[in-house]
């Protein structure tokens, strides 16, 4: 099997997306020949946020490496070794070279031992298991190690509680499987506001007539409000501000604004106000993908725009997690073509398939993901475009 490459964000203390975790998947993700011929591809999202790489140490010795960090971009890439990096002379001297060409370096932690051995003229970067260090790894190490001008990076953070522990730790970067989870200490919505949010769901689903939907904005202002807020943000960027409902549609066209009131739904939670929102920017980056993923598949027997039907299939994979509710249940209340259907209750379909390799990457399980994709005959170069774009698009969208 060729290498897929899979990219999921790592999330600052205030949960923006401040960095990408990239990994390879298959026996020739140790070559460093695999991880430079994807560099192009990644540019794009270099440019907006840095991308931290679990590299191999026999790498340090090789001068492709050094033309790879130079192409990536030396201040866009943090280069993750591993904790026995720093035991071995030569290779703990080639990490002091790199970071003296302005490259930065992370060293895994797995002890405390691990601690005595990194030194900030070879490391900038400390990659640590959020678990493993929460239960095995001294507290006043981490406090000594931030204090040092380490930066840490928690890894494995699966739940909304390590996530709080890592932030109350000074940690600066976290991953973010804990974003497809429904977060238990969080208020959830009134029944009314559920309803409200279901009933605009099932009005954009079926292209109602502008006037339903404006009910829906008049009863619910703070959807008018970050409806807004969402077009005229840097991902649409229209020349003119947006400045109600009617101008929207005449400017983005129905077609666009069905896009952005599917989006809407996430920008609605209680107590986020003008908050980075990471599972809004997933299920974009979801919806993205998947419609990517599908260009110039064949075309699905009732569905008119396989695109759209992919897109619609990524945005609403995550409303059980937003609406505290289980997907069998969201699904009876909204008018879904049976495609759809399946894919989001069933993971039925190619629709289905696909997500099925979306929802797997995002949780680090590469191979489910990586298998899902060859039954779906798309090519690594094609998913690594796709991730790309995605990732790139749903990064420029903003509430703030």
């Amino acid at each position: 099997m060729q290498a897929y490459h899979f990219f999921s964000p790592l999330l600052a203390p205030n949960q923006a997306w401040a960095a990408f975790d990239w990994q390879c998947f298959s026996a020739a993700a140790a070559e460093l020949a695999t991880v430079a011929g994807a560099t192009d591809a990644c540019i794009p999202l270099t440019r907006q946020h840095p991308l931290m790489l679990s590299c191999s140490p026999a790498w340090l010795s090789n001068s492709a490496f050094r033309e790879f960090i130079k192409k990536l971009g030396r201040d866009q890439a943090i280069l993750a070794f591993p904790s026995g990096t720093a035991e071995i002379k030569e290779q703990e001297l080639a990490c002091k070279a790199l970071r003296q060409d302005g490259a930065h370096v992370a060293l895994g932690i797995t002890e405390s031992a691990n601690f005595q051995l990194a030194t900030l003229t070879s490391f900038d970067y400390l990659r640590l298991d959020s678990e493993h260090a929460r239960s095995n790894i001294p507290l006043l190490d981490l406090i000594n190690a931030h204090q040092s001008g380490f930066q840490l990076v928690a890894s494995g953070v699966h739940s909304h509680e390590l996530f709080d522990w890592a932030v109350a730790k000074r940690f600066s970067l976290m991953s973010s499987e804990f974003v497809t989870k429904a977060d238990d200490r969080a208020p959830v919505d009134a029944d009314t506001t559920r309803l409200k949010l279901l009933k605009l769901l099932s009005l954009v689903v079926q292209d109602a007539d502008t006037r339903e939907i404006e009910e829906i904005f008049r009863q619910e202002p703070k959807l008018s409000y970050n409806l807004l807020r969402l077009v005229n943000s840097v991902a649409v960027g229209p020349k003119t501000p947006i400045t109600g409902f009617n101008q929207a549609i005449t400017v983005l066209g129905r077609r666009q604004l069905q896009r952005w009131l599917q989006l809407l739904i996430y920008a609605n939670q209680f107590g986020r106000g003008n908050q980075p929102n990471p599972l809004m920017q997933l299920a974009a980056a979801r919806g993205r993908q998947l419609e990517l993923l599908t260009a110039g598949l064949p075309s699905l027997t009732d569905i008119a725009d396989t695109g759209e039907a992919a897109f619609m299939v990524g945005i609403f994979s995550l409303l059980d997690t937003l609406l505290h509710m289980p997907m069998s249940e969201i699904l009876s209340s909204l008018p879904l073509s049976p495609t759809i259907t399946a894919a989001l209750r069933d993971r039925d379909g190619l629709l289905g398939e696909l997500l099925t390799a979306v929802i797997a990457s995002n949780t680090g399980d590469f191979r489910t993901a990586a298998e899902s994709l060859k039954r779906s005959g798309i090519p690594p170069e094609k998913h690594l475009d796709a991730q790309i774009g995605a990732y790139s698009w749903a990064s420029r969208i903003s509430l703030e």
